[in-house]
């Protein structure tokens, strides 16, 4: 009775604060819509509103969870609910089960979410902004200054495309250089050519070979990665699905780019996942150790000040300084090593 009873409550706190927090977010989109789109759209104001509410809940989600939790912590100290438990002999931990279990089924949900409904919802607001906000056209699927390598032992191809279009597989500006160890023995360059399936063919190429000097030019098909592997390189990273990027990350490796970037923004998923967990058990535990609000607020703060800092440094030390997103997870580990501590003494229990 007590396990239902605390969960239900629980859960409404939770729902309606989603429901304030989500009331709240559509009043800011309408008046965005009606007030910076250029374009007049009025069919796009319910998906734009959604979006808005969707995409940012992702990130909010914590947070919103710990807020349920001081709000219904509220209730519970007005009516010395946790008193009367402990006095029967039951522990800090059973008492917050509930809100445990809730909180654990919103991090897999958000888990799950995030494997590709997320992406769907911000490449479609992306997409909403682009097109109804800036007043540009469709976004086209292009490639900019593309590098890579291919080949595998001491022969490899270092291969450069100054400009792709995904769209229609027109390339312009391929420069190549094939080297045997740290010699290189060739040198292409084509000012054109077409990309097809897992086929490049440069129109007009001009080859060079270092030992003989020999110079050709005419057209040349070279096998390269397929043009599908190719516009996931050029999406944005969290408009793709989790297992796109498990796949680009293993295929970056093998071209010579940087797989850090997918590895940061798989990492970056599971942190705002798990944080939901890792914010609320802390909380939970200042929470009824103190039986106020005051310090446990200034603990939340904190709280939600490392998990910000960790969402950032996540993107910065792999995008920006090139060094494994793992380093820029630690003030999350933090929170995780907080979470397991005050799991041990929720279930240890302590005088209140």
């Amino acid at each position: 009775m007590l396990f239902i009873y605390n969960l239900r409550e629980f859960l409404k706190v939770l729902l309606l604060l989603s429901l304030v927090f989500s009331f709240l977010l559509s009043l800011y989109s309408l008046v965005d819509i009606l007030l910076l789109y250029k374009v007049s759209a009025p069919h796009i104001i319910p998906k734009a509103i959604l979006i808005t509410v969707f995409s940012s809940f992702y990130y909010t989600a914590p947070i919103l969870n710990c807020l349920a939790l001081m709000v219904y912590m509220r209730r519970v100290f007005k009516k010395s609910y946790d008193r009367l438990s402990y006095s029967f002999g039951i522990s800090p931990l059973r008492f917050f089960m509930p809100v445990l279990m809730a909180s654990f089924i919103l991090s897999l949900l958000q888990l799950a979410l995030s494997y590709s409904f997320y992406p769907k919802i911000f490449k479609n607001a992306y997409a909403i902004e682009r097109e109804f906000k800036k007043g540009k056209a469709k976004e086209e699927l292009v490639l900019n200054n593309f590098w890579l390598s291919l080949g595998e032992g001491e022969k490899r191809a270092y291969v450069r495309i100054g400009f792709a279009n995904l769209m229609d597989g027109r390339v312009y500006d391929v420069f190549s250089v094939y080297l045997q160890g740290n010699y290189i023995y060739g040198v292409l360059y084509a000012k054109e050519g077409l990309w097809k399936d897992r086929s490049l063919t440069l129109i007009g190429a001009e080859r060079s070979y270092s030992d003989s000097g020999l110079k050709e030019k005419k057209d040349i098909t070279l096998e390269f990665i397929s043009v599908d592997d190719a516009k996931a390189f050029g999406e944005k990273l969290s408009h793709l699905r989790m297992d796109k990027l498990i796949s680009l990350y293993s295929l970056a490796s093998s071209l010579g780019m940087n797989r850090d970037v997918y590895l940061a923004e798989l990492l970056l998923r599971l942190v705002i996942s798990l944080s939901v967990l890792a914010l609320t058990l802390p909380l939970a535990y200042h929470l009824l150790k103190e039986r106020s609000f005051l310090k446990p607020s200034m603990f939340f703060l904190l709280y939600i000040a490392l998990y910000i800092l960790s969402l950032n440094l996540i993107k910065i030390t792999a995008q920006e300084l090139g060094r494994s997103p793992l380093l820029g997870a630690l003030p999350f580990f933090v929170l995780v090593l907080l979470s397991f501590r005050s799991l041990y003494y929720l279930g240890k229990g302590f005088r209140v």
